[in-house]
């Protein structure tokens, strides 16, 4: 959709850029966006205008080129050009975490691959070279198509496969500050409703046993909430993150087994507040206690194939920041892109101010002063 809005104009096409870039490119992005505000005030006489912010993106060009260019894509892997290797490995290791969280889910669960999917695999190991490269060529045939279709799309619009790349880039996105406050919140919200005897007696006798295990888990959680809202993402806070997961996984496979936690629950009698045996109500009457075990057994996958995640993203990152030379501990990002209303460069010198002051924002190309 187009947009007669100059910034939105840039931003929608640094979009398209930093999809090609490696994860920790957000300073790349920032110059970029400072090169095509003062190159687009430049064409405009001094300000800018839809018009002049779309001739500055076509003479930037190709956001493939410039991604290239600017901070390296890296090399050509295989049949896989120069400019796609970031996205597609992104986009690869994400779906590889992904499969490795679901499976791990699944094997807790004590659901096995063959269970799920048959053993109708023939010719075992000699398929698997040949669906890969059957699945190879179907993707290279897809890719081909999509960019024949989004040939003609204007270079402020994200192509199909952009939005498709656009996945690894989310996936790797840091812990918003809002999010790490959460966690700190509802870590010592959940820790302490759990601690209190009233919702105590409730407890199966097998989850009685372990709760406080989860409680110290759910103030451990909140800590690492409070680390990541006060220092951001910084190696220190990824390490906490991944130990806690791995973790709470070795802690769901005792609690799958503990299965559902509650025996007892509160009811009404018109008189007063009681307690009502729902375990034994379900027992007396041959009633199958299925449905809340396979509630317990939902509940206890999806907090794993999160957890396999975030020891997954955690990994991850912590390499790709060893290797850019950085240490333990510093002020890193809560997710939150850098506003590409007020650029970086004019925040350091302070300049903000006196920026907005002597620049006019242009919406429809008329000037504040034109239209009055």
């Amino acid at each position: 959709m187009s947009s007669n809005d100059p910034i939105k104009l840039i931003e929608q096409y640094l979009e398209r850029v930093r999809v090609y870039l490696p994860l920790d490119s957000e300073d790349a992005i920032v110059e970029l966006q400072t090169h095509l505000i003062e190159e687009a005030q430049r064409i405009g006489g001094g300000t800018m205008t839809a018009g002049s912010a779309m001739m500055a993106i076509e003479r930037m060009g190709d956001p493939k080129s410039v991604a290239n260019e600017y901070a390296g894509s890296g090399k050509k892997v295989g049949p896989v050009p120069a400019e796609y290797v970031n996205p597609v490995s992104r986009i690869a290791i994400v779906l590889l975490g992904i499969a490795a969280a679901v499976i791990t889910g699944i094997s807790l669960l004590g659901v096995t691959i063959s269970q799920l999917f048959g053993t109708e695999i023939q010719n075992w190991p000699l398929s698997i070279p040949i669906m890969i490269a059957m699945n190879l060529a179907i993707i290279i045939g897809i890719v081909g198509v999509i960019s024949l279709l989004d040939r003609d799309k204007p270079l402020t619009e994200k192509t199909t496969l952009e939005s498709i790349f656009g996945i690894g880039v989310e996936g790797f996105k840091p812990k918003g500050r809002w999010d790490a406050l959460g966690d700190l919140v509802m870590g010592i919200f959940w820790g302490i409703i759990i601690m209190i005897p009233g919702i105590v007696i409730l407890y199966t006798e097998a989850f009685a046993a372990v709760y406080m295990v989860v409680v110290v888990f759910l103030f451990l959680g909140a800590i690492r909430g409070a680390l990541f809202y006060i220092g951001g993402e910084n190696n220190f806070n990824l390490a906490v993150e991944g130990m806690l997961s791995a973790v709470w996984i070795a802690l769901a496979a005792v609690l799958i087994n503990v299965g559902w936690p509650l025996r007892y629950v509160y009811a009404n009698d018109g008189i007063s507040w009681t307690l009502f045996d729902l375990e034994g109500f379900f027992l007396e009457n041959s009633i199958p206690f299925v449905p809340f075990d396979w509630i317990w057994a939902v509940f206890i996958f999806v907090t794993v194939v999160i957890a396999v995640w975030r020891v997954f993203v955690s990994t991850m990152k912590i390499t790709m920041y060893v290797r850019a030379g950085k240490g333990i501990w510093w002020q890193g990002n809560w997710g939150e892109r850098r506003s590409l209303r007020t650029p970086l460069w004019k925040r350091i010198l302070g300049e903000h101010d006196q920026f907005q002051q002597k620049e006019t924002v242009y919406h429809d190309g008329y000037s504040e002063s034109d239209e009055q």
